[in-house]
């Protein structure tokens, strides 16, 4: 008889692009005791199918984090609230992160296009070498601290000898930076009168903006599926053994009859076996009109 194998649907944190997904399916397919891992970058989320005999969630989140990403594994107390909160804390992370850039990236925006202007070299009492240690100082924060997230991605790459979109954010911003730095604290070394402060922060705002823009809308889409799932009822009304019962959604079996009285939701998909009425299926389909239903059609 062929064992029956657990399945498990869980958060995972840190991956940005698909061939992140692959190396966390990759990572947990190598491992024993599990038959088959598929990860959604849409939902931020793992199904993994094993045997509870041979691995252990722990194995799991150990072999994720090695490979650099972040399993979470919801405490044996925790409600379904837990992945709203989850989703809650993203978006509050990532505003925070983005409006911590904002605040530096324009004023380094506005230094740099004012400082390329011919009445600023001739009125301003900054030199230019003083003008662009300010930009140093102001970009170096947001690099480090609103973009610390895409040079940990690329060090865990690295590390995996492989690449993914941390690694080109990671190299672009870095490379100009660095490029800047050496010509504003070596002058003497790297003679330049470019540098490129303001690129650096901009990708960096850029694409945090699009990052809070997704975590964003994720969660409002987590959120209303949330609330339509709320919708369902609990218990259905089973025509079973000659009598009616209430019992639970999950109880109710293929071929059951289920009695909807008028007015009630329906309980669970299925066909009409007998019977005519109209019923409401904007939740699912978006349609705002009742909708005729009678023998042997499709219900959901």
């Amino acid at each position: 008889m062929e064992k029956k194998l657990d399945i498990l649907t869980l958060p995972v944190q840190g991956m940005t692009c698909a061939s992140c997904v692959a190396r966390v399916e990759k990572t947990l397919k190598n491992v024993e005791g599990i038959s088959h891992a598929s990860v959604n970058l849409a939902t931020e989320q793992a199904t993994i199918e094993f045997d509870a005999l041979q691995v252990s969630v722990e194995k799991m989140q150990s072999v994720v984090a090695d490979a650099g990403y972040t399993l979470v594994v919801p405490r044996q107390d925790a409600t379904q609230t837990s992945a709203e909160q989850i989703g809650s804390q993203h978006t509050k992370n990532a505003r925070q992160e983005l409006l911590f850039s904002v605040s530096l990236t324009i004023p380094i925006m506005l230094l740099s296009m004012v400082s390329m202007m011919a009445w600023y070299m001739q009125h301003s009492p900054l030199s230019m070498d003083a003008t662009n240690k300010i930009l140093l100082i102001l970009t170096t924060p947001v690099l480090f601290i609103s973009g610390k997230r895409f040079f940990k991605g690329f060090w865990s790459a690295t590390k995996h000898v492989t690449a993914d979109m941390n690694t080109l954010v990671a190299v672009g911003t870095g490379s100009a930076f660095a490029y800047s730095a050496a010509s504003v604290l070596f002058p003497e070394w790297l003679k330049s009168p470019h540098v490129y402060f303001d690129t650096t922060a901009t990708i960096i705002t850029l694409i945090l903006l699009g990052k809070f823009l997704e975590t964003r809308a994720k969660s409002q889409a987590s959120d209303a599926i949330r609330k339509l799932m709320g919708l369902q009822p609990k218990t259905a009304r089973v025509f079973r053994n000659g009598s009616e019962r209430d019992l639970p959604i999950d109880d109710v079996l293929v071929n059951d009859i289920v009695i909807v009285r008028p007015g009630e939701r329906i309980p669970v998909d299925g066909v009409i076996t007998k019977g005519f009425t109209t019923i409401d299926e904007s939740p699912v389909t978006g349609e705002s009109l009742p909708v005729e239903k009678r023998d042997a059609d499709n219900v959901i």
